[in-house]
């Protein structure tokens, strides 16, 4: 008689359970979200994408000098409300009146676009289109760099078995972050994809393709700094990868904008850094330690909240700067130790964005199965169980959608850091095996 264990196969079947629950759900829900928001007139307005959609329409009627124009973004975003509601009015039947159309947006009542000019040729040819035709093809475009940039990942992770890949394939697309920036039409796939590039090249020693993808993280300019500079310490090449391609999409953006344009570009990133007056920044909901300072600290004065968090990003980098040339090597460990610092204390970290948690997620993937801590099974399912967490806590648990975020950071963190200590059962477990 065959001795087999019993509880074995009941496990894998029930993780598998769960898993095709999870990614079931997640297919389902997702779609439908996404398009509540496409058929809401006050949802797709209100959507990050609105800017991005007026930047284009600027370009294509004013050009792209005039793009970074304050009062130009105030009359294209003003243009794009007021045809919104003459076709939802004429849907209905009715006939638009200047009452129905509301005062003009007020100065403060811009969403301003402080992202680099070089994706501009891109939301000027979207801005033929009519809004929601021009959303949904940015959707798609995003969501081809998010899968583009889970198989990129999947690469660096030796699986066996079809069911392991596809479950980790799916916990990649599906991280909820990565959703989340869809359903508001932020450029989240481009800073993904460079951040996955430089961390692949890292890893296969590659610093072409670690400086390249790392100059697509411009994208967001705060976190290409905070990631760009420790290389002047260690790993060189990168850094000069680095300034090429950062210097190439420079040279083409200031092609693109001139001279008065690139002035108002600058305007506009300083507008975004501090933030004062307009309605569309609200530190409130930045991860970042400005957020983090004005939800725990309210009555701060904002100038002092904005001065601490400045100085911390100056540390934080002088601390990645000063680690990186300390260490022997760049593995998963110090890129994942970077993420996590830079999540923290980068300014104007948004929701979003947190889509580069699986960075040092995948770190912790790599390293607790090549040292075998956990099950493949397991393992594979992590990004899967995260995203279920922030889909829950974002949508069900308000109080906890953004306090949940740094006891988490710290766990991967200390994870990633110490394996065998966080994972401390398997080791006993094996302890316990009689020889």
């Amino acid at each position: 008689m065959n001795a087999k264990p019993v509880d074995q196969p009941k496990w894998i079947s029930l993780q598998r359970a769960l898993v095709i629950v999870a990614v079931g759900s997640l297919l389902l829900i997702y779609p439908l979200l996404w398009l509540r928001v496409i058929r809401d007139p006050a949802q797709r307005t209100a959507a990050d994408f609105l800017p991005f959609y007026a930047a284009g329409r600027i370009a294509i009627t004013e050009g792209m000098s005039k793009v970074y124009d304050l009062d130009a973004e105030r009359q294209a975003e003003d243009d794009v409300l007021n045809t919104t509601l003459i076709q939802y009015f004429a849907s209905k039947g009715r006939t638009v009146t200047p009452q129905d159309l509301g005062p003009e947006l007020k100065p403060n009542e811009v969403n301003p676009f402080p992202h680099p000019p070089f994706i501009l040729p891109i939301l000027a040819g979207l801005a033929h289109l009519d809004y929601v035709p021009a959303f949904i093809l940015w959707s798609l475009l995003m969501t081809v760099l998010f899968i583009a940039s889970a198989a990129i990942l999947l690469h660096q992770i030796r699986l066996v078995g079809r069911a392991n890949r596809l479950t980790l394939f799916f916990g990649t697309v599906l991280f909820f972050p990565a959703f989340f920036s869809l359903i508001n039409g932020q450029d989240t796939g481009i800073l993904f994809l460079g951040t996955v590039l430089w961390w692949s090249g890292l890893l296969q020693e590659d610093d072409r393709l670690a400086g390249l993808g790392l100059a697509l993280t411009t994208i967001r300019p705060q976190l290409a700094l905070a990631y760009s500079l420790p290389f002047l310490f260690k790993r060189r090449k990168v850094w000069w990868w680095f300034c090429l391609g950062a210097g190439l999409l420079a040279v083409f953006s200031l092609a693109l904008l001139g001279r008065t344009g690139t002035v108002n570009y600058l305007h506009i990133l300083t507008l975004s850094a501090g933030g004062s007056g307009y309605t569309f920044i609200n530190d409130v909901f930045h991860i970042d330690l400005t957020g983090l300072l004005v939800r725990t600290f309210p009555w701060l004065a904002t100038s002092v909240t904005r001065a601490i968090a400045w100085i911390g990003y100056g540390v934080a980098m002088v601390f990645l700067m000063a680690w990186w040339a300390k260490s022997t090597r760049i593995e998963d460990k110090q890129i994942g130790l970077a993420v996590l610092v830079s999540i923290v204390f980068v300014p104007h970290f948004n929701y979003h964005d947190l889509v580069i948690l699986l960075i040092p997620l995948y770190g912790i993937l790599r390293t607790l199965i090549a040292r075998k801590l956990i099950t493949v099974e397991s393992a594979v399912s992590l990004p899967l169980g995260l995203s279920v967490l922030l889909f829950i806590t974002y949508f069900f648990l308000a109080a906890l959608k953004y306090s949940v975020l740094y006891p988490l950071m710290v766990l991967i963190l200390l994870v990633l850091w110490f394996p065998e200590k966080i994972v401390f059962w398997k080791k006993k477990a094996d302890q316990e095996v009689p020889a």
